[in-house]
């Protein structure tokens, strides 16, 4: 097989592998709405349209499967079919969220009540806030490492350089000790000037290292000192992001064990109710929601998050990304 030959199938083989993981995870998927349907069906009657859509996407899933296992240079379509699909699933969650909210409303599910926070929640907030804003003043782990390899070389080059020094000191004694023309004299004579060269070398090594070594030095002292100084402010952050992070859970835990309407905000993002699979995953990335919109005091009504945050606010910035990223799977 020539190289381009071999170079194209195993970008088919890659190609085909990835198609194999998204069908799988519309299967997947798709077992969550059949079961999000088959509960809407007893508590709502109507979904003749949603079960049609379903079988049909089940059969179409199915043929994909298929084609995979024959798959015979149709990557091309068999990724656009795999797309097609993955829009109609979106679709349909969509639509089970849709009848969700309809049942609830006609039922008079009693709101969950999401956004409201106390007083003691809010002062946690702070705190944690403060945790943040004193471990952001301390050297980050990448530079305080940055610093002490530095330190280390030059330590090194110091240990080197005396070793150099006192091997040279060596081979003087031994040209005092023996005579004059003598091979020990003659070798150690030799071996000398090379030494000396040396250490010339390394005694320069030294000084081009000895101001960034010195200027290391000071910022590991003072990072030492400020984080001995603010390590308090950090473990209260610590600590109320904890307490936080429980007592949000707790909350979202029992308004979905109640079935109680969930805000169009968290429903637009996460869904009327935790899935059958990944539902720790679920909880955790909704509690942080919960935490983002407590800390920033974010209260739209449409938008889990908020508008974006500038990113010259930092910390907001990088947890508000880090968030959609996170929400792109629910």
């Amino acid at each position: 097989m020539s190289d381009a030959l071999e170079v194209q199938f195993r970008d088919t083989d890659r190609r085909v592998r990835s198609t194999d993981l998204r069908v799988s995870g519309l299967d997947s998927r798709l077992d969550d709405l059949e079961g999000e349907h088959e509960r809407l069906k007893s508590r709502f009657g109507y979904t003749e349209d949603l079960d049609h859509e379903l079988r049909s996407l089940r059969d179409d899933i199915s043929g994909l499967e298929t084609t995979t296992e024959e798959v015979d240079g149709r990557v091309d379509e068999l990724d656009d079919r795999v797309e097609a699909a993955e829009r109609t699933v979106k679709r349909l969650t969509q639509h089970v969220r849709l009848l969700e909210g309809q049942i609830m409303a006609t039922g008079n599910t009693p709101p969950a009540d999401l956004d409201t926070f106390t007083k003691d929640q809010h002062a946690l907030a702070a705190t944690m806030r403060s945790g943040w804003d004193a471990a952001d003043a301390l050297l980050t782990s990448t530079v305080r490492t940055h610093h002490r390899t530095r330190v280390q070389r030059f330590h090194d080059a110091q240990a080197q350089h005396r070793a150099t020094r006192e091997e040279a000191v060596g081979l003087v004694a031994t040209l005092l000790s023996t005579p004059y023309g003598t091979q020990p004299h003659a070798k150690a004579a030799t071996k000398l000037r090379s030494v000396i060269a040396r250490e010339a070398t390394e005694r320069q090594g030294l000084a081009r290292q000895a101001p960034e070594a010195r200027k290391a030095t000071a910022a590991l002292a003072a990072d030492r000192a400020a984080t001995a100084d603010k390590q308090p402010s950090i473990a209260a952050g610590e600590r109320a992001e904890q307490r936080l992070t429980l007592a949000l859970r707790s909350r979202l835990a029992h308004a979905v064990s109640d079935r109680v309407l969930l805000p169009s905000w968290f429903a637009t993002v996460l869904g009327p109710a935790p899935p059958a699979q990944a539902t720790e995953r679920w909880l955790e990335c909704a509690t942080h929601v919960l935490l983002y919109r407590l800390t920033y005091r974010i209260d739209d009504q449409v938008l889990a998050l908020g508008p974006r945050p500038n990113p010259t606010h930092q910390h907001q910035h990088l947890w508000h990304e880090e968030l959609r990223k996170e929400l792109r799977h629910w």
